[in-house]
């Protein structure tokens, strides 16, 4: 299963690992595109310990990136401060499909810079994209000491795997999706290499007081399963849009809690559009469009006039052509004003006059 040269690759027996149940498996499968948007914020709280002074703080922020042409959740999160004035912390960085919340990679870091016992747990979880096995590497710092393990687990085994990474953002989507019952995934316990349970149950509402504010807020615990230790329990509680208020690790000394209550978000509520009935347009019956009309037709007729004025001889030359058409009383009309005009033209050749007019005139002289 483990070797600590870091040299093979050996999966673990599906029937010594935990399974997710159906319902877990079904909620990933179910993830609402708008209510995933709306969890894409950060929180920021601190640390407190037994005595109410702060020791340090969490932050936790899910965020919409795109990598190599595809869209992806990241999530970072990081705990930081001092036990008994010892440092140590963690920092998560984890990327997600967002359709399915599958885990494509991790960095999980802790540590504890005790003076002279120096500590530090390194674990990496890589996707092969190829089969979809899951490659999870760890490294154990203490001291001048090193030891190294690598496990692979196959797509059927990792169905319904949530990390501590995808683990922050499952929480603030069962807030918004509501969660009633207990329901049950797998996780990794880095610490023995298997998989094991990891199940959510709600908790029942309570009020909460941040600085002078009370509000109400949402619980649920996550409780996970160790292979050579106790359960591990946390107690965490929301607000309605997923904000993170307060996180209690069941026999830990410290807490963290929110020192200022946060906007609240909330979906937006498209209204629809206003429908309007189109109606038939009657411009003769309305004034401002049957005024314009008149003005502009008065412009017209004034342009044509004034051009009429200033040029006689077009008047003369539509007042010859009428003339020889009621004379002539052609048959073929566009054919005589074709003969007539082109008399008028150097560019064209000399023809017959009125060749098109058909008939004779009327009484005419012969």
């Amino acid at each position: 299963m483990v070797d600590s040269n870091d040299s093979a690759v050996t999966a673990i027996e599906i029937d010594r690992n935990a399974q997710a149940d159906e319902t877990g498996i079904q909620f990933l499968k179910n993830i609402d595109p708008e209510e995933l948007r709306l969890c894409f914020f950060r929180d920021q709280l601190v640390t407190v310990s037994e005595d109410g002074s702060a020791v340090g703080e969490f932050t936790a922020s899910v965020e919409r990136v795109t990598e190599a042409g595809k869209k992806l959740v990241l999530i970072h999160a990081s705990s930081h401060g001092k036990v008994d004035g010892t440092p140590m912390g963690t920092t998560i960085t984890t990327y997600l499909q967002p359709e399915s919340l599958e885990v494509l990679r991790q960095e999980h870091i802790e540590f504890v810079k005790l003076p002279g016992h120096e500590l530090e747990k390194k674990t990496e979880m890589d996707r092969d994209m190829e089969n979809g096995d899951l490659v999870i590497k760890r490294m154990v710092t203490k001291g001048n000491e090193i030891r190294k393990s690598k496990h692979r687990f196959t797509a059927k085994q990792t169905a319904g795997f949530v990390t501590e990474g995808s683990n922050l953002l499952l929480q603030r989507l069962m807030i918004r999706q509501g969660l009633n019952t207990e329901i049950s995934f797998i996780t990794l316990d880095s610490e023995a290499g298997y998989l094991v349970k990891a199940s959510y149950r709600p908790l029942p509402e309570r009020s909460q007081t941040v600085v002078t504010k009370e509000i109400q807020v949402s619980g649920i615990e996550r409780r996970v399963a160790s292979v050579h230790d106790v359960p591990y329990t946390w107690q965490s509680f929301f607000m309605p849009d997923g904000h993170l208020t307060l996180r209690i690790q069941v026999g830990s000394p410290a807490i963290v809690t929110l020192e200022k209550v946060p906007r609240l978000i909330q979906r937006e509520i498209v209204e629809p559009k206003p429908v309007f009935e189109k109606k038939k347009l009657i411009w003769e019956e309305d004034m401002e469009m049957n005024s314009r009309f008149l003005q502009r037709k008065e412009e017209l007729k004034a342009g044509h006039e004034k051009y009429l004025r200033e040029h006689p001889d077009a008047t003369a030359l539509i007042a010859d052509f009428f003339q020889f058409l009621l004379l002539r009383r052609p048959d073929d009309v566009v054919g005589f004003a074709a003969d007539f005009f082109s008399s008028f033209s150097s560019s064209f050749p000399e023809a017959p006059a009125y060749q098109h007019s058909g008939t004779t005139a009327p009484n005419a002289e012969s």
